[in-house]
């Protein structure tokens, strides 16, 4: 049975009771703001939110740094996946 919950964060973007939360979670998803150098970096049409996925039962991890690109629409209060940036290899 699938079930969504949510969980407001603290200032610093840690989550007020997150022993309790991680042991109960299969997946934690955070959405955030993009900073203006990451909105620069990766362009205008990759979205002005980032979503982070920093615990995951049901499949692989994140990288640190690494997210999908979001676009947060405020006249609608919508949230749509937006053009994904251009990744790095480090090779």
């Amino acid at each position: 049975m699938a079930g969504l919950a949510a969980a407001q964060a603290t200032i610093n973007g840690k989550l007020a009771d997150s022993a309790k939360i991680a042991r109960n979670a299969s997946t934690i998803i955070m959405i955030q703001p993009k900073t203006q150098d990451e909105i620069a970096k990766d362009g205008p049409q990759c979205g002005n939110k980032k979503l982070t996925i920093p615990f995951n039962r049901n499949g692989m991890q994140m990288t640190d740094g690494e997210y999908i690109d979001i676009e947060f629409n405020g006249d609608l209060i919508s949230y749509e996946e937006a053009r994904q940036h251009e990744v790095e290899e480090p090779y």
